[in-house]
């Protein structure tokens, strides 16, 4: 996105940035499931068993919410345990799985708790999420005005199939012509100028896996311009949608006072195995590309379920007019998705129930960042935790111990060589066995 350094436009999300506090060191799950797990409960999703304890036992943070007196609400991928109609939501219109056709749609959608039959004609997901996102807040705000509201907003794009209407993507073509590797080097500069990349973010070189850009044909180049062009428009509706609500909000008099959080579940995808249909066309399973990929995670090492940065680091923004002030520069301190329900709460004055279903549960694993959103506080450094499939990873008082894929353990000096460049693990052996010591 634009406050990040990307060409895509995002005026509505940038403007959120400018207007509250942007964060350079937030973690999620490095993949969608186990993300909205950590997201929606408060839990690592490998505290327990997945498929019972923390997706179908533990309060999910609707719940948490409608039980502090709020109205709550959901919209887009629900991914997780049970049906958000009768899971803590008084409100839901969406999709039960891990991703839909953004202009098919599947049968999984429901609207409060009902099947919604998706129109075959002139849908597309990202307008229907909003859509209905705004109705919700409209309705809701006329009928319980004197209730808070908490609305979780969960987009599919811009989740494979890449798919955005046409005269959207049109207004990309041709600006990505230039390639990747000039691409990433000009988000790079921007990132540098916006004080994200700061000292010890150096620039890594293309992988080998990509080739260079001035090697491929023009045929091919046109279609790679195409397909990026089709990502970035998928972007540019998502940041359309929020630019919506937020208008929405202001229209009912009560953005001031609404805490708006903007985040994301897992770093860039280089999956590109499935090539089904015309790509463009409705039926089509095309995906964005390992190289497009790695441009979208510029400068981090790595991609959407390792543990490196490239895969578990996104932009985290939080704005709210009444309770932040705005700042200029990046918060660098390192939080994860796990931390985010217990914000919430300390924000919303609400308590964590002591049992749920008459089950005790364990308590929260992450702690709230809200000194840092209201006072700019500095909290003190913790161990975090990382772990999915063969990829683990441990982050501790700027140090990152990281394995992808069972290969030998990597060690990276994060204040001198932020993007993972150079594997300390071999010529520092003490530190090594001191990360190693952290593990649970």
């Amino acid at each position: 996105i634009g406050c990040y350094g990307g060409e895509i436009a995002t005026p509505n999300l940038d403007r959120l940035a400018a207007g509250g506090v942007k964060f350079s060191q937030f973690f999620n799950c490095g993949k969608c499931e186990p993300s909205r797990a950590a997201l929606v409960t408060g839990q690592q999703w490998w505290t327990h068993d997945p498929d019972v304890a923390v997706r179908k036992d533990s309060p999910n943070f609707g719940e948490v919410m409608q039980a502090g007196g709020y109205r709550t609400m959901m919209v887009g991928k629900w991914h997780c345990a049970g049906v958000p109609f009768e899971r803590g939501f008084n409100r839901h219109f969406g999709f039960m799985g891990g991703g839909t056709n953004s202009f098919l749609g599947d049968k999984s959608f429901t609207l409060d708790g009902k099947p919604w039959p998706v129109p075959t004609k002139d849908f597309y997901s990202t307008t229907a999420l909003t859509d209905y996102a705004v109705k919700f807040i409209r309705e809701e705000h006329q009928a319980h005005a004197d209730k808070p509201f908490f609305l979780y907003v969960a987009y599919n794009a811009p989740h494979s199939p890449i798919l955005a209407p046409a005269s959207e993507v049109a207004k990309y073509r041709g600006k990505y012509l230039k390639g990747w590797d000039v691409i990433r080097k000009e988000r790079f500069e921007r990132q540098k100028a916006l004080g994200l990349a700061g000292p010890g973010w150096n620039f890594p070189e293309r992988p080998a896996t990509i080739p260079a850009w001035d090697t491929l044909s023009d045929k091919a180049k046109d279609f790679e311009d195409l397909r990026m062009s089709t990502y970035a428009a998928m972007v540019d509706g998502v940041d359309q949608g929020v630019g919506r609500m937020l208008k929405t909000l202001e229209e009912l008099g009560v953005r001031e006072n609404t805490l708006v959080i903007f985040m994301n579940d897992n770093g860039a995808s280089p999956n590109d195995r499935v090539r089904r249909g015309e790509f463009g066309t409705p039926n089509t399973t095309w995906n964005v590309g390992v190289a497009w990929a790695h441009t979208s995670n510029t400068p981090l090492k790595f991609y959407k379920r390792t543990q490196h940065s490239g895969g578990v680091t996104a932009p985290f923004i939080a704005n709210w007019p009444a309770g932040i002030k705005p700042r200029k520069e990046f918060n660098d301190q390192p939080f994860q998705i796990a931390d985010v329900l217990p914000t919430m709460m300390e924000v919303a004055g609400v308590a964590y129930p002591a049992n749920f279903g008459g089950k005790q549960h364990p308590l929260l694993q992450g702690r709230s960042i809200a000194p840092i959103l209201t006072r700019n506080a500095e909290l003190p450094q913790r161990p975090l935790y990382f772990q999915l499939f063969a990829n683990m990873a441990i982050v501790d008082n700027g140090w990152r111990l990281v394995t992808a894929y069972g290969e030998p353990w990597q060690l990276y000096d994060l204040t001198n060589d932020r993007t993972e460049t150079r594997d300390l693990a071999a010529s520092n052996p003490e530190r090594l066995q001191q990360m190693l010591a952290l593990q649970k």
